[in-house]
């Protein structure tokens, strides 16, 4: 089964969230890849922010199970940290790249 890798860069208020957030549900559901991941990198870590355990949260991404990953100097400069999102550096970025067998970038 193929591997797959998500990086999102877009903000929670662009149309491209949705789409990416569709995207790695539909991955997960499916039986023909695995996704390793999700990465959030620049205006995409205001995902973690718009986060916060309500039911009516239009992209609720701990609940497709996967590892959600921040990048740790894009959340510091705009404040945000959230526990159900795993602050890390950009060495993860590239672990994630190297352990998938495609990596779809978003943003």
């Amino acid at each position: 089964m193929p591997t797959l890798a998500l990086v999102v860069q877009a903000s929670v208020n662009q149309a491209i969230s949705a789409s990416a957030f569709r995207l790695a549900q539909t991955i997960v559901a499916s039986n023909k890849a695995a996704l390793k991941g999700v990465f959030f990198y620049g205006e995409g870590v205001y995902h973690a922010l718009a986060y916060t355990g309500d039911s009516l949260m239009l992209f609720d991404w701990p609940s497709l199970q996967i590892p959600l990953w921040i990048c740790s100097a894009s959340a510091e400069r705009r404040g945000i940290l959230n526990p159900a999102f795993d602050l890390v550096g950009l060495g993860q970025l590239a672990e994630l790249y190297q352990n998938s067998d495609q990596m779809i970038v978003l943003g």
